[in-house]
């Protein structure tokens, strides 16, 4: 329930007056000549939620900036149990319409049911931001404006991060891994793997100059542009078999030009079977590329885990706030680091016994995301460290300032980052350990939210 609106309640007493909803808590807030705010039967003679099932193509950028989000919405539909949790069933524009509608996206650990109404910001009769290729359906338009109203409002969607729609579609944790530090058989395994664990992947070029931003390049590619990693696929090709990375642009146009791009000649060595199954269709967006190129001119792939929150993991979820003068430490390079929140993690022991399980040998895969939670505009640099904590300190309740001048931490997230998450992954031995939220300077206050998922590693024997 969204600031206290809730879906049933409203569209209950809009069919019982007969009028249709208007949203109190999201007003008209773009005031450009020439915009006008209506409801889909007024500028469509026949509109649908959603039209045969939703698509990748049902998602095509508009006048906003906000290509992170789209592409995130885009990879959504790719995982019909993802998509149904998010976009409820039973919402149309025929039976009980009353021009309200909801959706539901994750924040530091709720799922929140945000309710809009269908008014739309149109221009000469069309929409101006996300449409669908189909000019009768409208749940992207409409999932858009929730979001929008999740963030404040529209302009809030402009120059958004692609992990952070991907967690608020999944309530999973998004990593952003670097493509020029991964061979492209490292790629090859993530991608694969990600696909067939439901978790959802984009990709970008960095720019340097932001300037840069936007302009397409000599080989069809949008610079500081997100796009959706759809997939991976090996074809079958007449010198052998080629690895294929399949992507789109949420414009919905503007494609890739090179090897292997819809109309290159590469496809002519490919049966047209093997064609169809692929679904290789001119400029709607999607295409595909050879592994080694995505490799080689994308900068970074955002993957998130959606399945985490299942009986392989043990979840753990924190809340705490930085104070000044209190636990604002700042970096782990200034002395008063250690009046940082301290968090103890215990890690495959028995928290009764206090006994370590297995071998020394035996590892545990721990991914610790911290998050800021109210500063969505004016965001602080955070970061987060994560120690072993010696057994004849583990009865302490607090490390001192000395265990952080002589320890070094066993992961962290890297150097602080102006953004509203950061994560870390470990592979460690079972004990005890502690979580060290920080901000780059002390005494900057806000409020956070930590999220720890541990998981046993199989263990690697030879026959």
């Amino acid at each position: 329930m969204w600031a206290g609106q809730d879906y049933h309640s409203l569209r209950n007493l809009c069919l019982k007056t007969g009028e249709l909803f208007l949203d109190p808590m999201f007003p008209e807030d773009i005031s450009d000549p020439g915009v006008e705010w209506k409801r889909p039967p007024e500028f469509c003679s026949n509109p649908k939620f959603i039209e045969s099932g939703a698509s990748t193509t049902d998602i095509c950028q508009g006048d906003l900036g906000d290509c992170w989000l789209l592409s995130s919405i885009s990879s959504l539909t790719l995982h019909p149990s993802l998509f149904s949790r998010v976009v409820p069933d039973n919402q149309s524009f025929s039976d009980g319409y009353c021009g309200i509608f909801h959706f539901l996206l994750w924040q530091f650990g709720e799922w929140i049911d945000v309710v809009i109404d269908d008014r739309l910001p149109t221009k000469n009769g069309h929409l101006m931001y996300t449409k669908s290729n189909s000019r009768e359906e409208l749940w992207s338009a409409l999932l858009e404006k929730a979001y929008a109203k999740l963030c404040g409002n529209y302009s809030a969607l402009q120059g958004g991060t692609i992990p952070e729609a991907l967690e608020d579609f999944t309530g999973g944790i998004a990593e952003t891994v670097s493509l020029w530090r991964q061979t492209p058989e490292e790629v090859w395994d993530m991608v694969i793997q990600s696909e067939s664990r439901k978790s959802l992947m984009a990709c970008y070029i960095q720019v340097s100059d932001p300037r840069d931003i936007g302009h397409v390049n000599e080989d069809g590619l949008v610079l500081g542009h997100a796009y959706s990693v759809i997939g991976g696929q090996e074809v079958t090709h007449s010198s052998g078999e080629v690895a294929l990375i399949r992507l789109r642009n949420p414009w919905g146009f503007t494609e890739y030009n090179g090897d292997w791009s819809d109309k290159s000649m590469e496809w002519k060595s490919v049966s047209d079977e093997e064609q169809k199954a692929l679904n290789l269709q001119r400029e709607d967006g999607e295409f595909w590329m050879l592994l080694d190129d995505v490799c080689g001119l994308f900068s970074w792939i955002v993957i998130c885990s959606a399945e985490l929150d299942t009986p392989h993991y043990n979840a753990t979820h924190l809340r705490g706030r930085w104070e000044s003068g209190v636990n604002a430490g700042g970096g782990r390079r200034l002395k008063s680091f250690f009046t940082n929140p301290q968090f103890r993690l215990r890690v495959g022991v028995d928290s009764e016994e206090g006994v370590e399980p297995g071998t020394a040998e035996e590892r545990w895969a721990v991914l610790v995301e911290l998050m800021q939670t109210d500063r969505r505009r004016d965001k602080l640099h955070i970061a987060c460290n994560l120690y072993r904590v010696p057994k004849d300190q583990v009865s302490h309740p607090r490390l001192d300032r000395g265990f952080f001048t002589r320890s070094r931490p066993v992961c962290d997230t890297g150097d602080p980052e102006n953004s509203r998450g950061v994560t870390m992954r470990a592979c460690v031995a079972p004990g005890d350990y502690v979580i060290v939220p920080s901000t780059y300077d002390p005494n900057q206050e806000g409020n956070f939210y930590i999220r720890v998922y541990c998981e046993r590693q199989a263990e690697d024997r030879t026959d």
